[in-house]
């Protein structure tokens, strides 16, 4: 039997390894085992010659660091979905190829996925932890001296950007916004609110607009007289778990925390060929509102859209909170506000 630690090898010239320092020093392993894009885009210049296959490796290996940040097992599962399931022809479309693999790698099991989750389960401080820095939005200074950051290190939830506490890559992002918002939907009755065909039309698509009205009538219902704390916990992962029955099989939805005052989060949903951009946020006071607001229209511009959605949480007390719903014009986009 060997500690974990004097398991960590230090490779030297001629094959030569040791165990542990002549200074009675555990040995650092300094090697980074996350692939980066010049290492993925080796790996499919050979599979292109060996299959024959027209790509343009520098755009498909960005687009595979893009969401796994390098992380191996990862970046050969989706490598292995796109060979597997969506070369229908010699042509690779890379954006729409690795954005279809990793809608399908979201939804499968796989012992990987597992683990994550398991170690969420298992550790509540580091459940609370990755909350706090996804759906809060919270800055956490990398220090791996702290026990739970470097828990979540040990078990590859985490990583150093720029001395701040990351989750690893997007498609942990995207399994743990399921897994937490899952887990709020089994905690909750929505009923008829959310029946899915009460939001698609004649030609098959989504009326966000009327979702959003029947979750501020959900909210206002079955909500209004909730703890306000839990609201401002877990007002996020209720419109997740309100969407996701509404979408499932059809639609995916892409979050991203945005670091801000206001604490913001986006979700861009896919539905067929449509794309909705809509952004969560609690109210924060109105200079901090307009602020937002010109946000979500850089937001907007970056997905070519002239459209978007705007979920406001208003914890105020009732005498100062108001359930309105409205479309406002600006900087040339409409942006359809609900306030819950």
């Amino acid at each position: 039997m060997f500690d974990v630690k004097s398991l960590k090898l230090k490779l030297r010239h001629h094959e030569e390894q040791t165990y542990n320092s002549p200074w009675n020093i555990a040995a650092d392993f300094l090697v980074d085992l996350s692939f980066q894009p010049a290492e993925i885009s080796t790996m499919l210049h050979d599979y292109a010659q060996s299959k024959q296959v027209d790509m343009d490796v520098q755009k498909v290996a960005e687009q595979l660091y893009h969401y796994t940040s390098g992380y191996p097992f990862l970046v050969s599962r989706l490598c292995k979905i796109i060979d597997e399931h969506m070369m229908k022809s010699p042509q690779w479309r890379e954006k729409q190829d690795v954005e279809e693999a990793v809608k399908c790698i979201l939804m499968e099991n796989n012992t990987n996925f597992e683990s994550l989750i398991k170690n969420l389960e298992n550790y509540p401080n580091l459940y609370n932890m990755v909350y706090e820095i996804l759906m809060e939005g919270d800055q956490k200074q990398y220090n791996e001296d702290n026990p739970l950051i470097n828990l979540g290190l040990m078990y590859g939830i985490f990583r150093n950007k720029k001395n701040i506490v990351h989750m690893h890559n997007r498609i942990y992002e995207q399994r743990v916004y399921n897994y937490m918002s899952s887990k709020i939907e089994t905690s909750i009755k929505t009923g008829h609110y959310n029946f899915r065909d009460n939001f698609i039309d004649g030609h098959d698509n989504l009326d966000l607009e009327q979702v959003l009205v029947k979750f501020q009538e959900f909210m206002q219902y079955e909500y209004s007289r909730k703890d306000a704390s839990f609201l401002e916990r877990n007002g996020c992962l209720l419109f997740l778990a309100f969407l996701k029955p509404i979408i499932n099989g059809k639609g995916f939805d892409f979050k991203e925390v945005q670091i801000s005052e206001e604490k913001r989060l986006d979700v861009v949903v896919t539905w067929l060929h449509q794309k909705h951009v809509i952004e969560l946020k609690i109210w924060r006071g109105k200079a901090a509102h307009q602020k937002g607001i010109l946000q979500l229209v850089d937001y907007l511009d970056r997905w070519h859209l002239q459209t978007g959605y705007l979920v406001i949480f208003d914890f105020r007390t009732p005498k100062h909170k108001k359930w309105t719903c409205e479309w406002i014009k600006t900087s040339g986009k409409n942006i359809f506000t609900v306030m819950v």
